[in-house]
């Protein structure tokens, strides 16, 4: 993966973080990092960003 890409996918996740976390409370969106042993996007291992980017967009979708 391209630091290009790797920068956009960090991103798209703090967005989706940042509007889960104006619905609901902010366990919601830590609930999401700590299933992979991470507390922010950064901590992240690149394997991981489809599926914590997915839980994210699936919760916002359930609001």
């Amino acid at each position: 993966m391209t630091n290009k890409a790797w920068r956009v996918t960090i991103e798209d996740i703090e967005y989706m973080a940042n509007a889960v976390c104006e619905i609901f409370d902010e366990s919601v969106v830590e609930s999401s990092f700590l299933m992979y042993d991470a507390t922010c996007p950064d901590d992240l291992c690149p394997s991981h960003y489809e599926a914590v980017y997915s839980d994210l967009l699936l919760k916002y979708s359930d609001r």
